[in-house]
């Protein structure tokens, strides 16, 4: 009889033992998950990156009926520019035609005063411009007050116009 309650006894051990690990696991990745999503950074990139599109043979979808579609030559000139610019950002004015859609066929880099990894100062963007874009730091997709204020200003020229956010080699952010 013993003997059968300390087999009992020990079988319910690793049982126990078993419940509180997977009970300690979830609590350590509940704390985990919550410093991460409540850490500023990775909410702004995770929030940025929900918001942003990716660019795929050379369109995007601005919304459910409306796309940005670049021309192969203006698409490949604004990846060089992408490229040359790593580490600091840039500027640029998207020019085109609106029918229905946004058909980009033309890039413009404004006059350029100061660029730096989080900021760049430029001329804006003339009233042809359909969209005033700017890139941010790898995958900060969000626009800045500033980015807002300045995008109101040059909403006032072209009130068609865009505004967006270049995060990543082909990942965009844009507002109406």
């Amino acid at each position: 009889m013993e003997h059968l309650e300390q087999e009992s006894i020990e079988e319910k051990e690793p049982v126990i033992k078993r419940i509180s690990i997977i009970i300690i696991a979830i609590f350590l990745i509940f704390l985990v998950t919550t410093y991460l999503l409540s850490n500023s950074i990775v909410r702004n990139i995770s929030a940025g990156l929900i918001e942003s599109e990716v660019v795929k043979n050379y369109q995007v979808n601005l919304n459910k009926t409306t796309k940005l579609i670049f021309t192969k030559e203006a698409y490949d000139n604004l990846m060089k520019i992408y490229d040359q610019n790593q580490g600091v950002e840039f500027k640029a004015c998207l020019k085109g035609y609106i029918n229905k859609n946004y058909y980009i066929n033309n890039i413009e880099i404004p006059k350029t005063y100061s660029q730096k990894y989080n900021q760049v100062i430029a001329e804006p963007c003339d009233s042809e411009s359909l969209v005033d874009m700017h890139s941010h730091p790898l995958k900060h997709c969000l626009p800045s007050e500033t980015d807002f204020n300045s995008f109101e200003s040059f909403k006032e020229k072209n009130p068609h116009a865009i505004m967006a956010v270049m995060c990543q080699r082909n990942r965009f952010n844009f507002y109406f």
